[in-house]
């Protein structure tokens, strides 16, 4: 009991050492509403934390902290730039990865990105150091967000002083999603000047043109304008406003999911031949002869994307790897966009709850399946075969190949081992490749010459098959709890609060020793995410948004 007091009574002073120090650089307030809003964070990503491999200290290394990050966000359907490459189904365990601090962008002092950095290198990053990296980012959007709504005003010439009727609102909350679509849509290929763009955004051209589903987005808009900001309101205020806006934000990821990519999939699903695999002469016929234009990314593209099954002798497109990809990614900021939901998240989630640890025997795993999972469909492999030493790492290469076999609709397929896909917006496939990310009618019509040669035979189950490449990859390879795991002992108390304590005692040293370091030395790190940079290659930085 000692111990757990021990505990108790110094994790709150790692938290404030961190929080000290940033309000040393952002202000004693803004670093107060930090740590106020990191608390629900903290509790949020406390089950998927508790599962991941652990630095010495008891905390998490880059990749483990980048991926916590990523599976926090990614619930209300932000995939945060930076962070979505590292999801263990397409890669992991790659050396030359960068730091999670790399979400903050060029936004915040060099000196805030450097604290960071500095518990990440000594120590990893923490639960606490977590949430509040987590908070920033957040309060990174609002400001943001700020921006927009102000951009907007001075748009449809409102004064920021003063009251907005609700029915202006409509037009002004139309004119902020447009700007986010369009932005999209002018980085993509799609070749906007900004003489379209202004079309668009003055309604004298239709949006459908861009985005078929804005009729729908609209639709959404008005809902959400409805709770908020209710007609009986009257009239709004630029922070009201600014409100209603981050609303539409909380709930516009999951409503792209529930909306565009729920409807993406059961097109898919109905073209499939084999399960989570749509034959690429079916894919391209839906685009060249049923009007589904958004299936035509090239060949090359698919494969960067990881989209792409070429083992068998009909190269087929996997369903759940192409509704993740980034051209199905729509509504970006500056720092996040909104992409189809990867449901197999949920079903990880369930396991590292009802596992609790970063590996189990396979027997148990087995077990958690089928008590917290739905039915699995029969695999060729067994976990045994994927065990090391007996047990199963959850957040491994292996173990996400069997959860592909097993959930073949819902999980997507990993990467080969050591090969690195690409997670690019079609601009930036296009930038990089000097190809054009969507194929050519001459290229999809050597796949599918006429409509009459693809019909789908559903009872027809020759060469479905999944691959299976053998291969380990982890998500922190030089954790020693990867190179050798143990099985985790819930009902010891000692053992549990054992490792917390010491890892509390490491971070409250390197809290009062390891300040002094950071203002005598500041990094800047530079390292940017490959996923989802909308800015363009010339395009000047903007101003930070502190």
């Amino acid at each position: 009991m000692r111990v757990a007091a021990f505990v108790i009574c110094a994790l709150p002073l790692v938290w404030a050492g961190l929080v000290e120090d940033l309000g040393a650089v952002l202000g004693e307030s803004r670093a107060q509403q930090l740590q106020r809003a990191a608390a629900p964070l903290e509790a949020q990503m406390r089950a998927t934390v508790k599962a991941f491999p652990k630095t010495p200290d008891g905390c998490l290394a880059s990749s483990s902290a980048r991926y916590a990050l990523h599976r926090l966000f990614v619930e209300k359907g932000w995939f945060v730039k930076g962070l979505q490459e590292l999801d263990p189904s397409r890669e992991i365990g790659h050396a030359n990865v960068s730091s999670p601090v790399v979400i903050l962008q060029d936004q915040v002092p060099a000196v805030v990105k450097a604290l960071f950095e500095q518990r990440l290198q000594q120590t990893g990053l923490c639960l606490t150091d977590l949430a509040l990296l987590a908070a920033l980012l957040e309060d990174l959007v609002h400001r943001e967000t700020m921006q927009r709504v102000s951009a907007a005003f001075r748009a449809k010439r409102m004064p920021l002083v003063g009251k907005v009727s609700v029915e202006e609102l409509g037009k002004l909350l139309d004119y902020v999603m447009m700007s986010y679509i369009l932005e999209v849509a002018n980085l993509d290929g799609t070749n906007l000047d900004q003489q379209d763009v202004s079309l668009y955004l003055s309604g004298q051209r239709p949006m459908e043109e861009v985005y078929p589903n804005w009729p729908k987005t609209q639709k959404f808009l008005r809902d959400i304008q409805g709770v908020v900001a209710p007609a009986r309101r009257g009239s709004l205020s630029f922070e009201e406003i600014t409100h209603v806006v981050e609303e539409i934000h909380e709930h516009y990821g999951r409503w792209h999911d529930e909306v565009d990519c729920q409807e993406m999939k059961n097109v898919l699903s109905g073209m499939e031949r084999c399960p989570g695999r749509v034959d690429l002469s079916r894919f391209y016929a839906a685009s060249l002869y049923e009007e589904k234009w958004q299936f035509s990314e090239s060949v090359d593209y698919l494969r960067d994307l990881g989209a792409l099954d070429a083992s068998r002798q009909q190269p087929a497109v996997v369903v759940s790897n192409y509704l993740l990809g980034a051209s199905n990614c729509i509504g970006t900021s500056r720092f996040y966009a909104q992409c189809c939901v990867d449901p197999c998240d949920q079903l990880i989630a369930k396991l590292e709850k009802a596992l609790a640890a970063p590996s189990a025997p396979a027997a148990s795993v087995a077990a958690a399946v089928q008590a917290v999972l739905p039915a699995p469909a029969p695999t060729q492999h067994s976990l045994e075969e994927i065990a090391h030493n007996g047990l199963v790492v959850i957040h491994g290469r292996l173990f996400s190949q069997w959860m592909h076999h097993a959930y073949p609709q819902e999980c997507p397929m990993p990467p080969s081992i050591g090969l690195r896909l690409r997670q690019e917006l079609p601009k930036d496939f296009t930038l990089r490749t000097g190809q054009d990310y969507i194929a050519t009618e001459k290229e999809m019509k050597h796949f599918a010459p006429t409509k009459s040669d693809v019909k789908v035979m559903k009872d027809d189950m020759k060469d479905c098959k999944l691959p299976w490449t053998s291969g380990e990859e982890l998500l922190d390879e030089s954790h020693p709890s990867h190179q050798a795991p143990q099985v985790p002992q819930p009902n010891l108390i000692f053992h549990s609060f054992a490792p917390m304590a010491m890892a509390a005692v490491a971070a409250v040293a390197a809290s009062l020793l390891g300040l002094a370091a950071v203002r005598r030395r500041v990094a800047s790190p530079s390292a940017r995410g490959p996923l989802l940079q909308i800015e363009a290659a010339t395009a000047a930085a903007p101003a930070p948004v502190v």
